[in-house]
């Protein structure tokens, strides 16, 4: 046994594991990822995955949770800029995606992504729980929330544009989006300026 596998913790193996399969998926697809094809990419045993992971969907949940940490921790860090909490998530929903626009790399675990939910439905509970959790400071009139929903739609239209390619947007127009809404409660920070 070398020193690295005696340095490593539980939480090293299992993120080491995750990862393994989020390449895989970004590389060959959804179905490519099983357990032992992601066994072949790791430099430790079946046994070790199986400690972790004990089937394929244990797998998959172990994906998802990780992607939606990465999601929300993005745009958590966009939220912790703006100082005015009233819609902060939804300014902040947007800004990671519309300030970030997808690499090749993204664009193939996004795909991944949307294909193991595509293969086993169970997993969309999980994304939807992740994501409901970033809407816990947006305001509760309606008006308000109107205005988080257009501001979470856009940014999910963007992402599913960087996924798919349906529409040709260059960085000017990706800034464009934000000075193109209407000035209003929630599509302001607190200094008045377009939520970019």
């Amino acid at each position: 046994m070398d020193t690295q596998t005696l340095r490593r913790t539980p939480e090293d193996t299992r993120r080491q594991i995750i990862e393994a399969a989020i390449e895989l998926a970004a590389e060959e697809g959804a179905m490519a990822v099983t357990l032992d094809a992601v066994v072949a990419r790791l430099p430790f045993s079946k046994g070790a995955l199986l400690h972790h992971f004990p089937n394929k969907l244990a797998l998959l949940e172990g994906v998802i949770d990780y992607l939606a940490t990465e999601m929300a921790a993005a745009v958590l860090a966009e939220a912790a800029r703006d100082p005015n909490p009233y819609g902060r998530n939804a300014r902040a929903y947007l800004r990671a995606v519309v300030n970030e626009p997808a690499t090749e790399r993204d664009v193939s675990i996004g795909r991944a992504a949307l294909a193991a939910c595509a293969i086993e439905p169970s997993l969309i509970p999980r994304w939807r729980a992740a994501m409901k959790t970033l809407a816990a400071d947006d305001p509760e009139d309606l008006a308000g929330k109107d205005d988080a929903l257009m501001l979470r739609l856009i940014a999910d239209g963007l992402w599913m544009t960087d996924l798919f390619g349906t529409h040709e947007v260059s960085p000017e127009q990706r800034k464009a989006l934000l000075s193109l809404l209407t000035p209003g409660s929630l599509l302001t920070d607190a200094y008045g300026g377009a939520a970019a």
